[in-house]
């Protein structure tokens, strides 16, 4: 039977090459002050033995949990493809999502329960989180781009925000109601592998979700020095594409999505938004998508 004061919540660890910190994670998880828990482990075809520890690690804490279950696949997929998996396997009317390399601060699920015990209507929840790892003008610069101003704003300038200035949310605290996501029919966009969250914000604000905002660190996100998000120039092949569809499924105009020339629908497109992209980040990635038009055409 349902308990509707402590419903059963899913977390949901997603995994590729989590090896050296998947353990932190799974702690972390295990640790949590509230109790009515499922772990949903989705492992992205690791090349490492993140598979090996995790499985381990269920064999001696699954008691703790309601529910556990590991997915692994043949194939990488990507993160979407992935965090889709591990949704899918999930029964729980609450689902907290975390990658392997994060970490749940004790009180994190049993504060979004108390917040929406208080706030029934609340469908999606994030909250502040706390960076570490890596150097500190990385773990500066991650802080920076969580523009936690976002939850106060109207649905069309969050929107706007997210469209034109791209992802400002710590995708980290995201907490949300899996039934309610689901007869909305929002679900990660497949198309673009290596961007998760970004087109699901934008499809939940199109939908009319309002995001509820929780002004407590309840998540450490983990900042690497590779990354995407504090080194720029790494960017690969595949994540440029990435971002390229990115801009053709929700930043075009929908007059030049009738086009037939990808290449120039996008040249033309970049032109218009030349005098607009003040921020050197977005210009940098804008022209780094076109490049890969050009250089692979595609």
């Amino acid at each position: 039977m349902e308990d509707k004061q402590n419903p059963l919540v899913s977390v949901r660890v997603i995994t590729y090459n989590s090896g050296k910190t998947v353990i932190e994670t799974l702690e972390s998880i295990k640790a949590q002050t509230y109790q009515n828990i499922e772990l949903i482990i989705s492992d992205d075809c690791s090349s490492d033995n993140t598979i090996e520890i995790c499985k381990k690690w269920l064999e001696q804490n699954s008691k703790r949990f309601t529910r556990t279950k590991m997915l692994t696949v043949n194939k990488n997929t990507g993160v979407s493809a992935n965090i889709l998996r591990a949704e899918k396997a999930c029964r729980g009317e609450w689902i907290k999502g975390i990658a392997g390399d994060d970490i749940l601060k004790t009180d994190c699920i049993h504060t979004y329960i108390d917040y929406i015990r208080k706030h029934p209507s609340a469908i999606y929840i994030f909250s502040r989180c706390e960076t570490f790892g890596g150097k500190e003008d990385n773990r500066k610069r991650v802080d920076a781009q969580f523009r936690y101003d976002f939850f106060s704003l109207s649905l069309q300038q969050q929107y706007e925000r997210l469209v034109f200035e791209g992802n400002c949310i710590p995708a980290a605290t995201n907490f949300y109601n899996r039934k309610m996501v689901e007869k909305l029919g929002v679900r990660y966009d497949a198309r673009i592998p290596l961007l998760d969250d970004w087109p699901r914000w934008i499809n939940l604000i199109k939908s009319g979700v309002h995001f509820d905002f929780i002004d407590k660190e309840l998540v450490r996100y983990r900042v690497s020095d590779n990354a995407l998000s504090t080194n720029m120039d790494n960017i690969s092949p595949a994540y440029r594409k990435s971002l390229t569809l990115m801009y053709i499924y929700y930043q075009f105009p929908e007059e030049y999505k009738i086009s037939s020339n990808k290449r120039e629908t996008i040249y033309k497109y970049l032109r218009t938004r030349m005098s607009i992209a003040d921020n050197k980040i977005v210009w940098h990635i804008i022209c780094k998508c076109y490049k890969v038009l050009i250089l692979h055409r595609w």
